[in-house]
């Protein structure tokens, strides 16, 4: 058992054969949907947002509602270079990145960017991290920095088969006093590359 949460030093080498294998199903499905919530907790505040997740290779297309966090409905739409958001009652605004739209946005900051890898269970590509594993020799916690110096805890659970794929139903990440939790309701996934 305890080989099983044996935790590696680095992303980049990968030493689980389980876990690459994994890996590579996982992206090998480029387009995908999510449905849940995401729990935002700091500073003695706690803020719900409904969230649907659509991701077709490159491009994503992700519906935002909450009444708390003064979002409304809110709709973002784009790819690494370029990311619209769009809000009832307003004029679309063109935002350089998924980054800056946490930044603008919401009231906290947290690299959205590596959300792509992140929710699917998966280190981001390229950047130092602790990764340990479940009994199942999957992903079950994750320290990773995020590029601007900021560490973040990562725990997973809730692991479902979906088509064949496991995926997280539940993802923490906490770094200092700002924690979000992703509760995943549905995962769909598409037939995977040829």
């Amino acid at each position: 058992m305890l080989a099983g949460c044996a935790t590696r030093p680095e992303v980049g080498s990968i030493a689980n054969p389980d876990f690459a294998s994994h890996s590579a199903a996982v992206l090998a499905r480029t387009d995908w949907q999510l449905s849940g919530r995401l729990n935002v907790r700091q500073q003695n505040q706690s803020d719900t947002v409904n969230i649907n997740w659509q991701q077709q290779a490159e491009r994503f297309d992700i519906t935002l509602s909450s009444t708390i966090l003064g979002l409304g409905t809110t709709r973002v739409t784009g790819s690494d270079s370029s990311v619209v958001v769009e809000k009832a009652g307003e004029a679309p605004v063109t935002l350089p990145s998924l980054q800056a739209l946490t930044r603008d946005y919401l009231s906290f900051d947290f690299p959205a960017t590596h959300l792509l890898y992140w929710v699917r269970g998966l280190p981001v590509p390229g950047l130092r991290g602790t990764l340990g594993f479940d009994t199942d020799n999957l992903l079950s916690t994750l320290t990773q920095d995020d590029g601007a110096g900021r560490r973040w805890q990562l725990t997973y659970d809730r692991y479902a088969a979906v088509d064949s794929v496991p995926l997280p139903g539940r993802i923490r990440l906490v770094a200092g006093e700002l924690q979000l939790t992703f509760l995943v309701r549905e995962w769909q996934l598409s037939p995977s590359a040829p």
